[in-house]
């Protein structure tokens, strides 16, 4: 405290007025015991203080005062602190707070109105220790522009700075090295980093802060945001907290953060503005959340957002090291940062950056101005918290410095660790006590956690254990933040006790703070993931359980006999079918109940439980065959307006139950997967004989059309529902019937140009083509686009669709040019309205390289898609079917091209990254496939023929598609190459069971091959079919009085790139040996 002994009576006068200030907001002004007397100038006792250890010792009554306290009086001692170091240039600087006079009598540098735990201690004893580097102030004044020095010193009446002398504390002996730096810095960008060692500034916009675990870098980064948003200026704050949620930490999120933050910023929005655009955009293309988005995408909204409100604001990223940035964390982080940097420069955005110090920031820190804190600068306040703690705790005075040096030795910069010292020493009876456990203290942190956890089996019942493990486990993958309640109601917890009860289990690795459940820490996190990753079940918790626990307790949740009332169902029903309608309050779910959660993620958690138990299997089967379902499914009706919630459940759930051993499956009947829950829906409301205009989706030709009749919209539009489940299930057949009967119906009762009709023609149009009937699905698509056209107008994306949708059909058609034309048309409106980083764009990109491949052009194939996979590669994993397409696309486009070497690259990368494709079976055949041709090119032809054939061999008939028609033909072409022994018979066998006779005159044998005479046509054929020669393949089996065995053989799958038909072996690898 020496430092400040020597301010003189102006300094005091600050305080004196500051403290003027504090009583006055008091509600019992002199008589509250809160109340400080500063006495009167003829009085000595109670006189002002003029020097510096009298003020200090009215600053320490005042501190003692108010540490107890939290909200305006914590503010106000803050406001003291600053009467002496608000106008200090580098703090300015360091909190990134507008250097302009007119806003520094409003702002205040903290506040601690809002406090995490113990936040309050750590930020309190923290700000006495800012006073002593008032002695620092001359040199900051230097560095400021004369101007500056002049008004802050005229401002309070301060007089020279270099009457301030002091000693100074070490981190402003370090600050003294940026000093000449920071006074260069724009107005653009500060990004502020702690941690281990001050590096070399080489950045003239940017100002980096990194700090070790559990240094105070949130409890900073929360002040720095109040004291920002306190001021006149525009602050946006987001805090990558991985302690809270599994997924809470992704580049999305944080950019979904920002829109959310700016839109709420702006007392009228401009809505006629691009961004708004493109927000609409993604909505409709993500209608479960921002979450699904690529981060481009939702970064996009974003910047354009800053850009458009022409405002300057202030960017506080907190914890940026716990950000999940994907498999490749530097190049992730570097994309991150570019895009972040991009965007300083093109808006009036002030960023400022907390981390802890990792190597994938390296390169970004040292292009920076950077600050980092080592544990020498930080101890001191580290001891300063100690000290409050432990005499907060009660613990006997004669063993207060050895308890704090304790701390002083083995803290290393760490506020965590010093909390968790004093947490553990706490909780001694008796002075021997305190000293074993001091004795015996773990040498870690993780150490630390282990002990806790292994030594509650003598602490709690077998039944407190096994809630404790529950709810470590549930918080360890939970997609979200889960309130307190959520809790309670998941592990039937009394409501008004949970948090007693979840605290005295939990603590300290756990948190309750802010009605949240969530880890303490986010070093508890990574001791979880630890053990997680090396499966290691010392501690008695296998967390890869967690999927499997969140699993059971969402499907219990959504079983709750509440959902399964026929009343709530049909407010729903009537809600989402009839604009006019609400939903009855009392049909909602419980307020405060897990449902929320259960609702988004039930599907989420099960899909990825490890090895799940029967108890599990059966649960999801009575959900998804119940009522509950079906109101499930209206819920998600009303949130995203369409049902597309239902078929993205749909579409995980049948590649996981296809993962699942055959014993296994047979607890899951997905076939009734819909249809069961409204069937029964449909028998409770005939039952009840409740109101027949009822949209209820089951039994549509009976039941609807029974009480509603045929040409009733409800009707119409039902069917129009259960047609687009059926599709997406794979039932084409029906899909496509069913939405030919609505058709014609739409047709007469709204008319051609109804909106209802267009929608449902190019759904038809989508059957028509994912059935491989071209020639139908162009015609439909054709009336569509001119609909939409005269309706909607050019730039509609409605419009832009059907023209989509019309070129693909086109090219499969062999009119490869035009099909080009209509998708360069279309990328090129897309990207004037939305710019490159649409998705629109991105994805019709993908179809011009193919037709670009098709036509031999090779090079710009290449480079189109090249473009695209760039975009792609930032946003998703290699595993997304998203990406997966187009980079099996490239590789097919590289191979073509004789870029062997690029290609098999990629397919390596898949084969690594993309995990096991065979429940993916098609995009299997293609990779599969390209593998082969590679290899057959290379010269190893054996080796090509063997992998091609045992893909072939081990194919289920059923399994039988498009991709591995066209594995069989080019493996004729390799056995036949080769020609060795039964090469030419096994090439043609091949091609068994492909067509069949009609004529009459053959009926074959089951058990036998076909005849060589259908084998040579199959095989004729189907290369015909290849070439999009339709026409000529079909003519050829009418001719020899055959047709397909199965069409379904030709469909194309849903999802990925449009063109299935790109890989051909090249003429060279024809007339290479082994």
């Amino acid at each position: 405290m020496a430092s400040v002994y020597s301010l003189q009576s102006t300094d005091a006068a600050c305080w004196h007025e500051a403290i003027k200030l504090y009583n006055s907001k008091l509600k019992d002004g002199p008589s509250s015991s809160k109340y400080i007397s500063l006495g009167t100038r003829g009085n000595s006792e109670n006189g002002p203080k003029n020097y510096a250890h009298e003020l200090m010792g009215t600053a320490m009554d005042t501190y003692q005062k108010l540490t107890k306290r939290r909200g305006p009086s914590a503010i106000v001692l803050i406001q003291i602190i600053n009467n002496l170091r608000q106008y200090a240039r580098a703090v300015d600087v360091f909190i990134q707070c507008d250097p302009t006079i007119a806003g520094l009598g409003r702002r205040l540098m903290f506040q601690a109105g809002v406090e995490e735990e113990q936040a309050s201690r750590i930020a309190s004893e923290g700000i006495l220790e800012i006073v002593r580097h008032a002695g620092r102030w001359e040199q900051v004044g230097g560095t400021a522009d004369l101007h500056l020095s002049n008004f802050v010193a005229a401002y309070k009446g301060l007089g020279s700075l270099g009457e301030i002398t002091a000693d100074v504390h070490t981190v402003m002996h370090k600050i003294d090295k940026i000093l000449e730096q920071i006074r260069h810095l724009s107005d653009n960008t500060l990004q502020l980093q702690l941690g281990t060692d001050l590096l070399t500034l080489t950045h003239e916009t940017s100002l980096t802060s990194v700090i070790l675990s559990g240094c105070g870098k949130s409890v900073m980064a929360g002040y720095l945001q109040e004291h920002l948003s306190a001021g006149d200026s525009k602050t946006l704050f987001y805090r990558f907290q991985r302690s809270a949620s599994a997924t809470q930490s992704t580049p999305t999120t944080f950019a979904s953060s920002l829109i959310y933050q700016l839109l709420g910023k702006w007392p009228r929005p401009p809505l006629a503005t691009g961004p708004y655009d493109q927000l609409q955009n993604l909505a409709t293309q993500f209608p479960l959340g921002p979450q699904n988005c690529p981060f481009k995408m939702v970064w996009a909204v974003a910047a354009s957002l800053l850009q458009v409100s022409e405002s300057q604001f202030n960017l506080v990223i907190d914890a940026m090291d716990e950000c999940l940035f994907g498999d490749s964390l530097s190049q992730g982080a570097l994309a991150f940062l570019d895009n972040l940097f991009e965007l300083i420069r093109k808006t009036r955005i002030k960023v400022v950056i907390f981390a802890r110090p990792e190597p994938m920031f390296i390169n970004a820190v040292r292009s920076g101005l950077s600050i980092f804190m080592t544990k020498d600068l930080l101890l001191p306040d580290i001891m300063t918290f100690a000290k409050g703690q432990y005499e907060q705790l009660g613990l006997p005075d004669s063993e207060m410095d050895a308890v704090l040096e304790f701390v002083r030795s083995s803290s290393h910069g760490s506020f965590r660790w010093a909390e968790m010292v004093l947490h553990h020493i706490g909780q001694s009876l008796q002075v021997k006590d305190l000293q074993i456990r001091m004795r015996t203290f773990p040498p870690s942190i993780s150490e630390l956690y282990k002990q806790l956890l292994l030594g509650a089996a003598g602490r709690f019942s077998k039944n407190k254990l096994e809630c404790q493990k529950g709810l470590l486990l549930a918080i360890f993958q939970t997609q979200r933040p889960l309130r307190i309640a959520e809790i309670a109601d998941a592990f039937s917890l009394p409501p008004d006790r949970a948090e007693i009860i979840i605290s005295s289990l939990c603590k300290p690795l756990a948190s309750t703070y802010g009605g949240f459940f969530h880890l303490s820490h986010p070093s508890v996190r990574e001791f979880f993931e630890l053990y997680d990753k090396e499966n290691d079940g010392s501690l008695g918790i296998s967390f890869s359980d967690s999927h499997g626990l969140l699993a059971e307790k969402c499907l219990s949740c959504l079983l709750n006999e509440r959902y399964a009332d026929p009343n709530r169902i049909k407010s729903y029903l009537v809600a989402n079918h009839d604009e006019k309608a609400h939903v009855n309050p009392d049909a909602r779910p419980l307020e405060d109940s897990f449902y929320d959660y259960a609702y988004r993620f039930w599907d989420y958690h099960l899909v990825r439980a490890k090895a799940p138990n029967n108890h599990l299997l059966q649960q999801a089967n009575k959900f998804l065959l119940s009522l509950q379902f079906a109101y499930w499914s209206e819920c998600s009706r009303q949130d995203c307006g369409q049902l597309v919630r239902v078929t993205v459940a749909f579409c995980s759930l049948t590649s996981w139950h296809k993962g699942l051993s055959i014993v296994d499956q047979s607890f899951i009947e997905l076939e009734k997967y819909f249809e069961r829950a409204y069937s029964l829906l449909s028998a409770a409301f005939e039952s009840c004989k409740m109101d027949k205009v009822l949209p209820w989706l089951a039994r549509m030709t009976i039941g609807l059309e029974r009480l509603l009749g045929p040409r009733h919209h409800l009707t119409l539009r039902a069917k129009s529902d259960v047609a687009y489940v059926r599709f997406y299930s794979g039932k084409m057949r029906v899909s496509r019937r069913m939405y030919n009967e609505v058709i014609e119906i739409q047709r007469e009762v709204l008319g051609e140009h109804s909106a209802h009709l267009l929608e449902t023609l190019i759904y038809k149009g989508q059957s028509e083509y994912y059935m491989a009937d071209f020639m139908a699905a162009a015609i439909t698509w054709t009336k569509a686009s001119a609909e939409f056209l005269a309706l909607l107008g050019p730039d509609s994306w409605q419009y832009l669709s059907a023209q989509l949708w019309y070129a693909r059909g086109v090219a499969y058609m062999g009119q490869l040019d035009i099909g080009l034309e209509i998708l360069q048309s279309v990328a090129q409106k897309r990207c004037e309205l939305f710019g490159p980083g649409d998705s629109f764009f991105n994805a019709v990109q993908v179809n011009v390289g193919e037709i670009q491949l098709l036509l031999g052009r090779y090079e710009e194939s290449i480079t189109t898609l090249q473009d695209v996979l760039k975009w792609r590669r930032e946003s998703f994993l290699i595993s997304n079917m998203f990406r997966l397409d187009a980079e099996i696309t490239l590789a097919i486009a590289y191979q073509a091209a004789g870029m062997s070497k690029e290609a098999l690259t990629i397919i390596n990368e898949i084969e690594e990254g993309a995990g096991d494709l065979r429940s993916e079976f098609e995009r299997y055949c293609q990779v599969v496939h390209l593998k082969g041709l590679l290899l057959a090119e290379a010269g190893s032809l054996n080796e090509a023929i063997n992998l091609l054939q045992n893909t072939v061999i081990q194919a289920e008939e059923d399994q039988n598609n498009r991709a591995l028609l066209w594995v069989r033909l080019d493996l004729a072409t390799m056995l036949r190459n080769r020609d060795a022994e039964c090469d030419r018979a096994e090439a043609s066998i091949n091609f068994d069971k492909i067509v069949k006779d009609i004529s009459g005159d053959y009926a074959g044998f089951p058990d036998e091959p076909d005849p060589p005479r259908l084998l040579a046509a199959a095989e004729k054929a189907l290369r015909l079919v290849r070439s999009r020669k339709h026409a000529e393949a079909r003519h050829q089996l009418e001719s020899e009085h055959l047709d397909w065995r199965r069409t379904s053989d030709f469909w194309l799958w849903v999802g990925g790139s449009f063109n299935k038909d790109l890989l051909q072996l090249a003429e060279p690898a024809l007339v290479r040996t082994v």
